[in-house]
């Protein structure tokens, strides 16, 4: 008996010391500030898209132009293929396009076509380009890596103030919640500057791996971008990334974003989806069959 006993004793011991280790490593984990939790999260990103190497995946980018009544006037869809890693222009499989949408070349042809302005590019990719001076591939770049350097290039960690919200789930996940919105008297010396100096947001990040699971981002007041008489009066961005039965690294994630830039006597109203939905490994470019005719609805949506 005092065998066992000194063995239950020795066992409860045991299962104290590694409950008290656990739970000092859980208080550790809570203890995480928001912007340690940007910081790994930025770090897994990182270490996502070097694991994408030797992979590519399927873009599909829909844009709706509306009239002041809520009507569709034009639209567009666009089908790329994204290489991470690759600083070359997208590779464009298949447009398609009906009416006339503002900032978008009217050609048809893939390898003339304009990039369109995606929610995960850069705000300045909503520019048009100029009409006198011909398409050059060379010279244009790879919009998903544009924005992956954006982070950096204009220091999005120490442009806000993060702060930490109560732990959510999000799509069957356990999920940090951190809230993000701009420093007060923020030097802003381009309009990107402009731009992200008054972008306010949240991010629901994985507690696994710190994956980024859902984004809301929004401005917080109209911003001039590109001409002196336009503003951009409405911006509005979510992410969503959804849950998988296969490998995490391939997910499925779908993007939308709002836009409404005003001018002196009218405004463009457009609303963006971009859905990412199949991942390969890398081809060669110009292998990859094209589309001739892509749906103009956005995935999921009739009409």
């Amino acid at each position: 008996m005092r065998r066992r006993s000194r063995f239950a004793t020795n066992l409860g011991i045991l299962l104290l010391l590694i409950g008290g280790r656990l739970a000092s490593a859980a208080a550790e984990e809570k203890e995480l500030t928001a912007l340690e939790i940007f910081d790994r999260t930025l770090t897994a990103f990182d270490n996502q898209r070097v694991a994408l190497r030797e992979w590519q995946y399927y873009q599909t980018l829909t844009t709706h132009q509306f009239d002041g009544s809520g009507n569709v006037m034009a639209r567009g869809t666009w089908q790329s293929i994204v290489r991470p890693g690759d600083p070359r222009a997208l590779e464009y499989i298949g447009e398609r396009m009906e009416g006339k949408l503002s900032f978008f070349k009217p050609e048809s042809s893939s390898s003339s076509a304009a990039p369109a302005p995606s929610p995960s590019s850069s705000p300045s990719s909503t520019t048009p380009p100029p009409k006198s001076k011909p398409h050059d591939e060379t010279e244009e770049k790879n919009q998903a890596e544009s924005a992956v350097d954006a982070v950096r290039k204009y220091n999005l960690r120490d442009r806000y103030n993060w702060k930490r919200l109560p732990d959510e789930n999000v799509a069957g996940e356990g999920a940090y919640v951190i809230a993000f919105e701009p420093k007060p008297r923020q030097n802003a010396r381009s309009r990107e500057e402009r731009f992200f100096g008054l972008l306010a947001g949240k991010l629901w990040v994985s507690r696994d791996d710190f994956i980024v699971l859902k984004m809301e981002a929004g401005l917080q007041s109209p911003c001039h971008l590109f001409w002196i008489l336009a503003r951009v009066t409405t911006f509005q961005f979510t992410y969503i990334l959804e849950p998988s039965r296969g490998p995490r690294l391939f997910r499925l994630s779908k993007a939308t974003a709002k836009t409404v830039v005003s001018f002196p006597f009218y405004a463009v109203r457009q609303k963006h989806w971009l859905t990412i939905d199949k991942y390969e490994p890398r081809t060669q470019r110009g292998t990859a069959p094209k589309n001739p005719r892509p749906s103009l609805s956005p995935r999921g949506e009739n009409g």
